[in-house]
This record gives C-alpha cells, structure tokens and sequence, in this order.
C-alpha cells in the first residue's frame, strides 16, 4: 500500500517473478502502488482469490500493465491508471495449458492509453467478466477492448461478458510508425481462431477515432448484443458482423447511434432483440477494499 517501485530492465522478460507485483493466494489487495517501469508486467495476478487490484499507478513496463491469470477468481480492478506499456494495458487470460479458467473479474472506472504494441483491455479467455466505465485511449496497433480466443496463445473462449459506459478512443488511428504492423481490429472487437465467444453485452459506450470498425465481430462469435453504443469519426463500418454460423436471433444490434445523433441503421444478419442472458461479473462476491493496513 502506497509505495513506488521503479524498474530499469529493457529486456522483456517473462516469468511471474520479474513481475513488480505478484499476487498469488486468497485476500490480496494491491491498494495506491506506484510502478514506474520494469522488464516484465507490472502487476501480476496468478491463480488469486478475492483480490483486490485498486488505486494504483503502472507506468512503461514492457509487458502487460496488470495481468490475472490462472484461474483467478472474484478479482476486482479499479481506480488504477495504466500508461505506456509495451503489451496490452490490463489483460485477462486463460491459458488452456494451465488447465483453468479465470473467473468473476470486474474492470471498472480504469484509465488506460498510450501503448505502441498490445490491446487496451483484453478477455482471452475467462468467465463472467464486467468492463465497465473505463476510459481506453491511444491503442496505437490493435483494439482497444477486445473479448477473444487466440490459437497462437493456446486459450480458452471466453463467455458472459459485459461491456458497458467505456469510454474508447484514438484507436490504431495514430501515423506514429513503431516498426509494427496494426492488427487492423475494432475499437471494441469480439473474435476468435478455433474456439468460441458466446454471450457478449455491448451497451452504452462510446466509441471515437478509430482507424478500423466501431465495433467488430469476427469468428465464431455467437448470442452478443450490441446496443446504446454511440460511434463517432470512425474509419471503417460502425458495426461490422463477420461472425459465422449465427441465427439472426443471436446477434442483437439496435439503438446506437452515430456522433451526430443519428440513429445507426440495423445491419443485415441481425435483429432488435434476442433470447440470451448476458450478466458479467457478480458484483456482490469481489472484495470489500481495505482502507487502512489492518
């Protein structure tokens, strides 16, 4: 609680324990830590219960800024400002090799930007997941909020997710040349190799300055809903459906609209209402957060 930790390594390394913070076991809570650098992620959740991720600072680590995986379960991240990182922002992953799932995540009222390489937000896999009233900008190369399944990381799908009253904006719009190759995703983009995404709210965000799509669905992405979104100076189509084996009742896309008030027409393949249930993260089950050092 409420110490600094810098960090002056500039080769990525890859182990949980070149990490600034490790968090393992039931409890935890990494309250108003400043992280100034470091060769690896900032703060690492691995296989952690109840734990409580808020108030911190993580700044130009050349991995993830805060990371949860192995089967992490009840994990709230909030109140934390993540600049600069050389991976994705706050990332959650479940790698099929580790043989578990995490669970029950809630990400909400975070400030995230400015990072050359990686996503703003990422669900590679996991289970009832809340992104909420975060604020995502300058994602120079890939998507700003992304839900998804990757072969090439061997992960699980991802399913019940909700992403509500982000705030997302200049993604991959940059003409700042890295040597990396923008990954041409959506702002916010639901997608997948071989495994599956099912069961996605997108409501209530918007969305401003994207190089690509507003918003995308690409893959075997299933039973998502995509509505109240407000879409502004995007490059590519506002809402762009390239998902695959989906019945109309299972792609829900209505009321959003564009920056000028308009209303965004229904796109072909989809329909104003669905039968699925989307709930995200049980807020009642993350952890109370400590104010003092008990």
């Amino acid at each position: 609680m409420g110490v600094t930790l810098a960090g002056t390594g500039t080769t990525r390394l890859t182990t949980p324990a070149s990490t600034k913070v490790e968090v393992t076991g039931a409890g935890v809570q990494v309250l108003r830590v400043t992280i100034d650098g470091g060769a690896s992620g900032g703060i690492f959740v691995f296989g952690g219960s109840g734990v409580a991720i808020v108030g911190n600072t993580v700044r130009a680590t050349l991995a993830d800024g805060i990371h949860t995986t192995y089967g992490s379960t009840n994990v709230l991240v909030q109140n934390n400002t993540v600049t600069g990182t050389g991976d994705d922002l706050i990332a959650v992953v479940s790698y099929v090799g580790d043989g578990r799932v995490n669970s029950n995540v809630l990400i909400d009222h975070n400030a995230v930007s400015g990072n050359a390489w990686g996503r703003g937000i990422s669900v590679v896999g996991g289970q009832a997941v809340t992104i909420s009233n975060n604020t995502v900008d300058g994602v120079q190369k890939a998507a700003g909020i992304l839900v998804a399944q990757e072969d090439s990381w061997k992960t699980y799908g991802v399913s019940n997710v909700v992403i509500a009253g982000n705030v997302v904006s200049n993604i991959q719009n940059s003409s700042v040349n890295n040597g990396l190759q923008p990954t041409q995703q959506a702002a916010i983009e639901l997608d997948t190799w071989t495994g599956t995404v099912a069961d996605v709210a997108v409501t209530g965000n918007r969305v401003s300055g994207s190089g690509y799509a507003g918003f995308r669905a690409y893959g075997n992405v299933c039973s998502f809903s995509v509505t109240g979104n407000t879409f502004s100076s995007i490059a590519g189509s506002p809402v762009s459906l390239l998902s695959s084996g989906c019945a109309a009742s299972q792609i829900v896309v209505d009321a959003n609209r564009l920056g000028d008030g308009s209303v965004l027409a229904r796109p072909s393949g989809s329909s104003a209402t669905g039968a699925f249930t989307v709930t995200g993260a049980d807020v009642s089950l993350m952890p109370q957060v400590r104010t003092g050092v008990m």
